[in-house]
């Protein structure tokens, strides 16, 4: 038999007879320029971030300007930390906000040296004062497309806007306290909304917070430029056309908002109503006082309003009618048993709604202008019927 020679080339590179020594070395390569790769892109991502912070906001091209905006409002820097309330917004904020579906002017005309309000629209003596979350504070509308602002306009009265986003019943209480009683309004309306539920055992007692450990996606969001505009690119590829004909009337309801219509566990409900009542009560007790008339308003939640047209998607949850609408029953108890003016904005939400209008945003959960308009009509109908409006 002859025997078989090796190739001129294995013999001249050992590493050629050696396939894993070849394989080993082909996986050094990769590594490395994929390290190269990585390091260039950060370097360049580094760059560029640098460059957008050291350019004027305004100089800035609008669609860059917008998401350094986003990123702003992300790390909370329209808030101030508060001793009482956990934080408040931050005085003579003035910016425009902008998101997906709308833009707003992010504006704070009444101004005090430890937070800022939306305040009143028309001037003169204050007649009337409101307290509570985003939905006072008019999310995703202009000041004077606001419940608030539409109100004081059918009343002819001089009504301030205390709404703070993200403020549950113990900081509306104290806002009143702090800042509205001073004022010696005439009525005092105070809101609720099902995240109530949540946020009012948060802020029982002394507010204490608690930091976040450090996390890298955290501070891509907060920090970096370029990952946000990625990420925002990466959505808008991601995302379906938005369907106008969303349950027959151009929104969009979450399932998990329907299953789970407060946030918290069942068992939890008793103790947080509890602790919203608690604060309600000592509302009343400063409206009496100051010789206010107080008025408790229910907010329902855009899959209170809606869930009918979903309903039978969700036919094997049980209970389910009934822990949509637990909230809104247990508040209009109370309001009976209290003797209180209570006005539940189910109803007429509802009925509009089911008819074919888009009283909210397709995605975001608050009112668009028609639905801060059709609130506006209905609450000064009840002041009417009340004998409010002298």
């Amino acid at each position: 038999m002859k025997r078989k020679d090796k190739p001129i080339s294995s013999l001249n590179d050992p590493q050629a007879a050696n396939p894993q020594a070849q394989t080993k070395k082909t996986f050094q390569h990769i590594l490395i320029n994929t390290a190269l790769v990585l390091l260039s892109v950060t370097l360049a991502m580094a760059a560029f971030d640098l460059t957008v912070y050291l350019l004027p906001k305004e100089r800035l091209p609008g669609p860059l300007r917008d998401v350094v905006q986003q990123m702003e409002i992300s790390r909370g820097t329209q808030y101030i930390d508060h001793p009482e309330l956990g934080f408040t917004i931050n005085p003579a904020s003035d910016f425009v906000f902008p998101g997906s579906e709308f833009r707003f002017r992010f504006h704070t005309p009444l101004d005090y040296p430890d937070a800022g309000f939306r305040g009143g629209t028309r001037g003169g003596p204050v007649w009337g004062a409101v307290f509570g979350d985003s939905f006072t504070f008019g999310a995703g509308v202009e000041l004077h497309a606001t419940w608030v602002a539409r109100l004081a306009e059918l009343t002819q009265r001089e009504i301030l806007n205390f709404g703070v986003p993200g403020h549950g019943p113990y900081q509306y209480t104290k806002i009143f306290q702090k800042f509205g009683a001073p004022l010696r309004p005439k009525v005092v309306f105070y809101a609720l909304f099902t995240n109530d539920l949540k946020d009012a055992r948060r802020f029982e007692g002394v507010h204490t917070s608690k930091s976040a450990g450090f996390s890298i996606k955290r501070f891509l969001k907060f920090y970096s430029v370029s990952h946000n505009v990625f990420r925002n690119l990466g959505s808008a590829l991601r995302r379906k056309p938005k369907d106008s004909t969303w349950h027959g009337v151009g929104v969009k309801l979450v399932n998990r908002r329907l299953r789970d219509p407060y946030s918290i566990p069942d068992e939890e409900f008793a103790a947080s109503w509890e602790a919203i009542t608690v604060q309600i009560e000592q509302a009343a007790k400063d409206a009496e006082r100051i010789g206010a008339t107080l008025v408790f308003l229910y907010f329902p939640s855009k899959e209170e309003v809606y869930w009918e047209l979903a309903k039978d998607k969700l036919k094997a949850t049980p209970g389910f009618a009934e822990r949509i609408d637990r909230l809104r029953n247990t508040a209009l108890q109370y309001c009976q048993t209290r003797k209180l003016l209570c006005l539940d904005l189910t109803p007429s939400l509802k009925a509009r709604g089911l008819a074919g209008e888009a009283l909210y945003f397709p995605l975001d959960i608050h009112w668009n202008e028609k639905g801060n308009s059709l609130v506006a009509q209905e609450i000064h109908n009840f002041l009417a019927a009340k004998k409010l409006l002298p």
